[in-house]
């Protein structure tokens, strides 16, 4: 990200340095990456926000073809397409709107319904994982506190829950995420 960075002329440079800014506090848990060669957050290896330079405008990627659109009124006065967003060279998106593109996307990675799912709180910290099927939790579940350790765990039988219990405190099931 910042040999990206060092290559993009002025204003875009400092535009898109306080947009990773803004991301990093948005989403402390995200890792910083490059996708699609622009710069990138991700969570689990899923893309969240990305962003890009151009001539005469800089690009903001949600790696959704759904975000802009659900963001109604919140991206009205910007340029948008199916998968991004244009905001002036010299003028960073504001905070707000970023988080708001940043909640849409965690929300659509959550939204699963056979596979494993995984579930994170507003910063990009891991808040739940486990397999679903038809829509269904089924198999075993892992709940986690903001500190990344275990919560609870619990296990599912075609949504219905079979077994759960709660993490012993400072036990075995203690577990920290990477």
């Amino acid at each position: 990200m910042d040999e990206y960075l060092a290559g993009v002329p002025e204003p875009q440079r400092s535009t898109l340095a306080a947009l990773r800014t803004t991301l990093r506090r948005v989403l402390p848990g995200a890792e910083e990456c490059i996708k699609y060669g622009m710069p990138a957050f991700a969570l689990d290896g899923q893309g969240v926000a990305g962003f890009a330079s151009a001539k005469h405008h800089c690009g903001y990627f949600p790696f959704s073809s759904t975000v802009l659109t659900t963001a109604g009124d919140a991206v009205d006065g910007y340029r948008t397409s199916k998968g991004g967003l244009q905001f002036p060279v010299d003028r960073p998106l504001p905070v707000g709107l970023v988080r708001t593109l940043v909640k849409l996307r965690i929300a659509e990675l959550g939204a699963v319904t056979d596979g494993v799912r995984r579930e994170y709180f507003a910063d990009g910290q891991l808040k739940a994982e486990g397999p679903m099927r038809s829509g269904e939790p089924h198999g075993t579940w892992r709940w986690y506190r903001k500190d990344g350790t275990v919560l609870r765990t619990g296990q599912f039988r075609d949504g219905e829950q079979v077994d759960g219990r709660a993490a012993a405190r400072g036990g075995a099931d203690r577990h920290r995420r990477a």
